[in-house]
C-alpha cells in the first residue's frame, strides 16, 4: 500500500509540470507526460493488488529510471533537473531490497548519468564550483543508502539461508523446505509430488548403539539424498529421523524416486530399513495464496501413506495417488 501511495504521488508531477511555465510545453510533451502518468498509475494498480513478479519489477524499475533520465535531462533548467533526480533514490532504493547487485548497478548507471549530466550543464553555465557540490550531495543521496541496504540484504540473506539448513545433514530444514517448495509449486506447469520417509526403529539404534551412530547415519542418508539435488529434487530433513523430498513428478517417476529411496536406506550397511510414502496433485493455474495449503495437503497424504507402510510391516512404499486440488 506505501508503494502503491508513492508511485500514484509520482502520476501527478508530469501533468503538474505540463502546466508549469518551467515545464515543457507542446503536443509530444504533452503525450510523453501523459504516458508517464498513466504508466505510473498503472503501477500503482498492480502494487495495491498485489507486489509484482521480479520480471514487472524489474520491467517498472529500469522504464521509471529511463524517464525519470529523460525528464532531467530535457529539462531546460538544469538544478531543476537535479530536482528530478532525487526520485533516483527511490528507485535505487527498491531495487537494492529487490533485486541483484548487477541489477542495482544497471539502475545506479543511469542515475549516476543523469546527475552527471544535469550538473554539466550547471558547470556550462558558469558555475563549475556549484555544479560539482550539487554532483556530490545528489549522489551521495541516490547512490550511498542504496547501496548500504545492498550489502545488508547480502547479509541477511546469508543470515537466512544459514537458518534454513539443518547442520547435521547438510538439507534444508523445515523452513527451508517449505521456502524451495514455494518457488516449485509456483514455477511447475504440471503435477508436483511430495515423499515422506521415516526411518524403521530408529530409536533401537539409539539405544543400542548410541546417538553418535544415529547421528552418523543421519548424515550419510543427508549425503546420499543430495544426489537428488542434480535432478532438481528438493529434499529436507524435517526433524528427526523423517526426511521430505518434493519435485515436479507425476505418478510414475514420484513412484519410482519413493523406491529408489527405499531400495538406497536398506542397501547401507547399518541394517536399516525406511518407511515411504508418496502423494501428487496438479498445481497448474494455482495463484500464490493456495500454494502453502497445496503442500501442506501434499505432506498430509504423503504423511498418511508412509504410515501406511510402517503399519504393513516397514521397508516399503505406498503411493497415495492424486491428492487433488487443495480446499
Amino acid at each position: 500500500m506505501v508503494m502503491s501511495a508513492m508511485v500514484a504521488t509520482l502520476a501527478a508531477v508530469p501533468v503538474l509540470m505540463c502546466w508549469s511555465p518551467a515545464g515543457p510545453h507542446g503536443v509530444v510533451p504533452a503525450l510523453v507526460a501523459s504516458a508517464a502518468s498513466l504508466l505510473c498509475l498503472t503501477a500503482a494498480l498492480m502494487w495495491l493488488r498485489r507486489w509484482p513478479t521480479r520480471g514487472q519489477s524489474r520491467a517498472l524499475a529500469l522504464i521509471a529510471a529511463v524517464c525519470v533520465a529523460a525528464a532531467a535531462l530535457s529539462c531546460p533548467d538544469p538544478k531543476r533537473g537535479l530536482l528530478y533526480c532525487a526520485v533516483f533514490a527511490a528507485i535505487t532504493g527498491l531495487v537494492a531490497f529487490t533485486h541483484t547487485a548487477a541489477f542495482l548497478v544497471l539502475i545506479s548507471a543511469i542515475a549516476a548519468l543523469s546527475v552527471t549530466g544535469c550538473a554539466t550543464r550547471i558547470a556550462l553555465d558558469g558555475d563549475p564550483a556549484a555544479a560539482l557540490a550539487d554532483l556530490f550531495l545528489v549522489l551521495a543521496g541516490i547512490l550511498a543508502v542504496p547501496a548500504v541496504g545492498q550489502v545488508l540484504i547480502q547479509m541477511l540473506g546469508t543470515t537466512a539461508v544459514q537458518s534454513d539448513i539443518d547442520p547435521l545433514t547438510g538439507l534444508p530444514n523445515r523452513r527451508g523446505f517449505h521456502r524451495a517448495s514455494y518457488g516449485l509449486v509456483a514455477r511447475a506447469q504440471g503435477p508436483v509430488g511430495v515423499i515422506v520417509a521415516d526411518l524403521d526403529s530408529f530409536k533401537h539404534i539409539n539405544d543400542t548403539r548410541g546417538h553418535a551412530a544415529g547421528d552418523q547415519l543421519l548424515a550419510t542418508i543427508g549425503r546420499m539424498l543430495r544426489r537428488l539435488n542434480d535432478q532438481d529434487i528438493i529434499t529436507a530433513r524435517f526433524g528427526g529421523e523423517e526426511f521430505v523430498l518434493a519435485g515436479a513428478l507425476g505418478d510414475d517417476e514420484l513412484i519410482a524416486h519413493a523406491e529408489w529411496v527405499r531400495r538406497q536406506i536398506a542397501g547401507l550397511p547399518d541394517g536399516v530399513t525406511i518407511s515411504v510414502g508418496s502423494a501428487v496433485a496438479s498445481v497448474s493455474g494455482i495463484d500464490d495464496q493456495g500454494i502453502r495449503p497445496c503442500i501442506d495437503r501434499l505432506i498430509e497424504a504423503a504423511d498418511t501413506a508412509m504410515y501406511q507402510a510402517k503399519k504393513a510391516g516397514g521397508n516399503r512404499s505406498c503411493h497415495a495417488g492424486d491428492v487433488g486440488e487443495p480446499r
